[in-house]
């Protein structure tokens, strides 16, 4: 299906497939191709017309298709990737395209996007958009493409938080878990807002793209959202980083605790050990044939551990308090 937006400087009209070719020709009009489940006659009209070469058809139709931004001699290939949806442990995404020339832009959407939509609906708000230019139309649909990335960032920053209260609470597998399946969503999510942020920055830079250079500031204002992003996810990285070696210290930390202790406690039996190992010996010693020879030794056990109990206090292996 084409949605197809003509303005010049009288009204904006929506016409049929084939009269783009006609309407293309005009000067001082604007064109706006929207493409959505496209037919096969459809998109053999849109390379005949607009002069579109196989494999940018190719690249724009296709949801696989990378972060790309090309400029050939009659237009300029922009691929933006969208997020739809953050899943436990990925990150679905779509994809929007536009190609843009002289006096027209195409923008192909394979699924739903409430914002083009939404814009689509709005005949004064697109006529605005195509008396200004047809690259306003672009920066209108990456414009709240950028907020959604912040909006996203911040939602995730306060989910982050959250995790961040449940870890100074309970050190626990549990938590480290969580923190583990939540890094793998911000990596995954650091790695499109990089590409994008790369994107953004190509639509910043004066160059024979069909973009007008008055636009360049507005384009710029979407490229600080994208890297604002990607530099929160960064962040918010690091603080995960931080988490996992904490946790990794806490639990060093117990486990050397606990040697301490063992290795305190096997040294304050140590003497007891070599007393009831001297007396158990089948051997004659003095005294072992009175009644009250076991009270000697028994005392002699309690006094080794008091001295061993002194000497770990004055070296500082059993704290004082």
């Amino acid at each position: 299906m084409l949605t197809n937006f003509v303005c010049n400087q009288k009204e904006l009209r929506i016409v049929k497939a084939n009269e783009l070719k006609k309407q293309l020709n005009k000067p001082k009009t604007n064109i706006w191709v929207h493409v959505s489940n496209a037919s096969n006659e459809e998109i053999e009209l849109l390379k005949d017309t607009f002069q579109i070469h196989p494999t940018t058809i190719e690249d724009i139709l296709s949801q696989q298709t990378r972060v790309k931004y090309e400029e050939f001699e009659e237009y300029t290939v922009i691929i933006f990737k969208g997020i739809k949806e953050i899943k436990e442990n990925s990150i679905e995404t779509y994809n929007i395209s536009f190609v843009m020339g002289e006096n027209f832009v195409i923008t192909v959407n394979g699924n739903q996007n409430e914002i083009i939509d939404e814009l689509i609906k709005n005949n004064r708000r697109v006529e605005i958009l195509l008396r200004r230019g047809k690259d306003y139309v672009i920066h209108s649909i990456l414009d709240k493409e950028g907020d959604k990335y912040l909006k996203i960032k911040s939602e995730l920053g306060e989910n982050l938080k959250q995790i961040e209260r449940e870890f100074m609470e309970h050190q626990n597998k549990d938590i480290l878990t969580k923190i583990y399946s939540k890094e793998l969503n911000f990596l995954e999510l650091r790695q499109l807002s990089e590409s994008v942020t790369d994107l953004c920055l190509n639509l910043t830079k004066p160059a024979d793209n069909y973009i007008d250079n008055n636009l360049i500031p507005y384009f710029k204002d979407v490229y600080d959202h994208i890297f604002k992003t990607t530099e929160g996810y960064k962040s918010m990285l690091g603080r995960m980083n931080g988490m996992k070696n904490m946790y990794a210290t806490i639990t060093t930390m117990k486990t050397n605790e606990a040697m301490r202790s063992l290795t305190i406690i096997m040294a304050l039996m140590m003497p007891l050990t070599i007393i009831t190992g001297f007396f158990g010996m089948n051997v004659h010693i003095p005294h072992q044939d009175e009644i009250y020879t076991w009270m000697f030794i028994l005392g002699g056990m309690f006094l080794s551990a008091i001295i061993m109990i002194i000497i770990s206090r004055k070296r500082g292996w059993i704290s004082k308090g």
